[in-house]
């Protein structure tokens, strides 16, 4: 069979993996991190008959149904934080906690902090599970002819989308007095003069039912969620990919490993990961190394780029050559913003994840997108509600090697309101307030967005959705090939060009680690 008939079978869900059992039957793979991508590799590579071994720096977060495996943003403590004393986010941030191994990176860049994910699930664990799929202009005035909407829209989108279980807010729940934010919203953007367009969400909305109902311990439905799921309503991969993955019998997953450097092995075409194993307040149990014929980078845009730029300034890539690794980065055109003082009911403890954005087309600075974002708002503030836009805009900016820490530090550098995302978002959010608001109430808060020595702030200058780094057709190739490399991949956000089109990007991140599988197995048939 032709490799396009392949892929078109692969594409269908058919007997692909069958037919690349021929030649992978046995193989081993690494695959570091176990997010949305790394968690698409080991179920693909373990459905065809490959031997495959998940690190993961973060612990297992498996409900035990007490309702309490999480903190909550209202009462944080070191479950929510990586290695951090004050929570990365929420209502208190410099409260003290215990440092631990928690789920939530913050890492501090030269003008923009990053949040990343940790822990078996990695971002799908911490994100509110947005999973709208970018619009066609969109994508072709960013993504190359090679990465074709038609085949992402017909094939990769669907297909992540019904892995993830991914559905939009039903009506009973929208209607239910727990969401008076949502329906507010609708509101809104009526007077606004916009078009509402539902966003499919990676929950079970039975769940969300049985936290209305009080069966189960109240989580999304009363703004919480980002430190973790404690009714289990959320989605993530821990509980599709990941549990497919090891019920082949051919996946294992090392919580816990945290992955310092790879390394070519002489003399062979192996690859080796070094390894840290650690408990859960850092102590070193073992090092170890790991060996397989392939490699998977699935650690993140930021942590895959790192240890790719960790590994080479050690000497332990020397065909690691190319200049592009490390460009491309962009925070996805992000500006969180919130509005104060609102005419409408919008609760404070509001249920969510969210309904519905809407398309600012005609903004004068940049193509933009604004949704609603359920948060638990403190009841002292009046009538608060949080906003994510997203926009399309040009600036990238890099991650580097910092010999000072011995690892990659992210580097944006523009001043505050320079790019047109921060012009953009700063527009949309005042013109919105004036013609739903008027002069009534409050003026927009979370500007200016940045503060040098907390690294807190809302606007442009904080990001869950780090992208680049890796980026397909310059550091890799098409299919995530790592230049230089014939056994190194990389399948998650650091090959995406540092925007996922006026979407939150978890959608695209899993249909791209699916399409790229698909391109590996039809390449070993």
């Amino acid at each position: 069979m032709k490799r396009r008939t392949l892929l078109q079978a692969g594409a269908a869900g058919l007997f692909l993996p069958g037919l690349a059992r021929r030649n992978l039957q046995g193989r081993t793979a690494l695959v570091i991190g176990s997010g949305f991508s790394g968690a698409v590799a080991a179920y693909r590579l373990a459905q065809a008959g490959m031997e495959v071994t998940v690190l993961e720096r973060g612990r297992r977060w498996d409900l035990d149904g007490s309702g309490n495996t999480f903190c909550t943003i209202s009462d944080p403590d070191w479950r929510c934080a990586w290695f951090a004393d004050k929570p990365p986010l929420g209502l208190d941030v410099s409260k003290t906690i215990e440092r631990g191994a928690g789920l939530i990176q913050k890492h501090v860049g030269d003008g923009i902090q990053v949040m990343c994910g940790a822990g078996v699930g990695g971002g799908s664990l911490v994100i509110g599970m947005y999973l709208p799929q970018p619009r066609r202009a969109d994508w072709e005035s960013v993504y190359p002819a090679e990465l074709s909407y038609t085949a992402f829209e017909d094939v990769y989108w669907p297909r992540a989308r019904q892995s993830l279980g991914a559905a939009p807010i039903p009506a009973d729940i929208q209607n239910h007095a727990s969401y008076a934010g949502a329906r507010a919203w609708l509101e809104y953007i009526a007077e606004f003069g916009r078009t509402p367009v539902p966003v499919p969400f990676g929950v079970d909305w039975n769940v969300i039912r049985d936290e209305l109902a009080g069966r189960v311990r109240a989580c999304h439905t009363i703004g919480e969620g980002p430190f973790g799921s404690n009714s289990g309503a959320k989605n993530s991969v821990d509980h599709n990919y990941l549990a497919w993955a090891q019920q082949t019998g051919h996946v294992t997953i090392y919580p816990l490993h945290e992955v310092t450097e790879l390394r070519e092995v002489s003399g062979s075409s192996m690859m080796e990961a070094a390894a840290r194993q650690i408990d859960e307040r850092g102590g070193v149990l073992a090092n170890k190394t790991f060996t397989a014929e392939f490699v998977f980078l699935a650690a993140g845009s930021l942590n895959s780029t790192s240890l790719l730029l960790t590994s080479r300034a050690r000497g332990r890539l020397p065909r690691l050559t190319s200049t592009e690794v490390g460009k491309g980065w962009g925070n996805n055109g992000d500006f969180l913003i919130a509005r104060l003082n609102l005419r409408k009911a919008v609760g404070h403890a509001q249920g969510g994840p969210g309904n519905v954005r809407f398309f600012d087309d005609a903004n004068p600075y940049a193509r933009t997108a604004m949704a609603w974002e359920a948060a638990p708002i403190p009841s002292w503030l009046p009538a608060t509600t949080a906003h994510l836009i997203t926009t399309l805009i040009p600036e990238r900016g890099e991650i580097r090697y910092d010999a000072a820490t011995g690892a990659g530090k992210v580097y944006w550098p523009y001043a505050e309101m320079e790019t047109a995302g921060d012009k953009a978002g700063r527009d949309l959010a005042t013109r919105l307030w004036w013609r739903t608001e008027g002069s009534k109430g409050s003026l927009l808060t979370g500007l200016p967005s940045y503060d040098r020595n907390t690294g807190m702030g809302l606007g442009s200058r904080n990001t869950y959705h780090p992208l680049g780094g890796l980026v397909m057709g310059k550091a890799t190739d098409f299919t995530g090939k790592v230049a230089g490399y014939q056994n190194l991949y990389c399948v998650d956000s650091a090959l995406l060009p540092g925007s996922a089109c006026l979407a939150n990007p978890a959608l695209t991140v899993t249909a791209n680690a699916e399409r790229c599988l698909d391109e590996f197995l039809a390449a070993n048939v």
